[in-house]
């Protein structure tokens, strides 16, 4: 298995080898809202489901807080690779990541609403090795090259195909 270094290093050499395929399935189970998640090559695998009012069983996280964990989960594994690149030692990071909902746009109750998150607002605490500065150059670059952030601003289109099983 490759370094950080040695894969960021084949990559500059030529962006082609940057080029990556993800695929993740998911199963819908018997119970409440429960979905089977499996991702990847190394098949990770875990549950996902809603609360219990929302007719779950609260086994697992909910779609949307999966949302909020993958934005985290992003933007931390992103600023640990700036920090590789401009050798900047992380002392520490988390990210708390909010998001506000109606639920009555999910349910058809008020089409003018947003049916999805209206405001998506991660709170970033970091503290490292470097001035200030250079740490705020690094956040830019963090912020403007994060594929979570990207993709939730519309960056790629989501083109669902619909295959009926008879």
């Amino acid at each position: 298995m490759p370094s950080f270094k040695e894969t960021y290093n084949a990559i500059k050499e030529d962006v082609a080898n940057g080029e990556k395929n993800f695929n993740v399935s998911c199963t819908m189970l018997d119970d409440g809202m429960q979905c089977n998640v499996v991702m990847g090559a190394s098949n990770h695998e875990f549950l996902i489901d809603a609360p219990v009012g929302l007719d779950g069983t609260d086994k697992g996280p909910s779609p949307l807080l999966a949302i909020l964990g993958a934005i985290g989960a992003c933007i931390i594994a992103v600023t640990r690779f700036w920090a590789l690149i401009m050798d900047i030692k992380i002392e520490s990071l988390t990210v708390n990541s909010r998001g506000h909902i109606n639920l009555g746009a999910l349910f058809g109750i008020d089409d003018n609403l947003l049916p999805g998150y209206d405001k998506l607002e991660p709170v970033i605490r970091i503290k490292a090795d470097a001035p200030k500065e250079k740490i705020e150059e690094m956040m830019e670059k963090v912020l403007t090259h994060c594929p979570v952030i990207t993709n939730f601003n519309g960056a790629s289109p989501i083109k669902p195909k619909v295959q009926i099983r008879e």
